[in-house]
């Protein structure tokens, strides 16, 4: 029953407390200055690269599971 109580209570701050960041100016930091293809394209090419090496530190990490007999 706490934890619920307690859910609640933060879900309720955070609802109240929500509204416009302060850090979000207008004119001309809001807009971006690369256009939306070249964002798109950046983050995927940053997000392909993470996976590649996670999957890299993943082998590295679990090495061969062969019995060399």
């Amino acid at each position: 029953m706490i934890p619920a109580r307690l859910f609640l209570a933060l879900w309720i701050l955070f609802v109240l407390l929500g509204g416009p960041a302060w850090a979000d100016h207008g004119g001309p930091l809001a807009s971006a200055p690369m256009s939306p293809l070249v964002t798109a394209l950046l983050a995927g090419s940053l997000a392909f690269v993470a996976v590649l090496l996670l999957g890299i530190i993943w082998r590295l990490m679990t090495g061969s599971r062969r019995d060399d007999e």
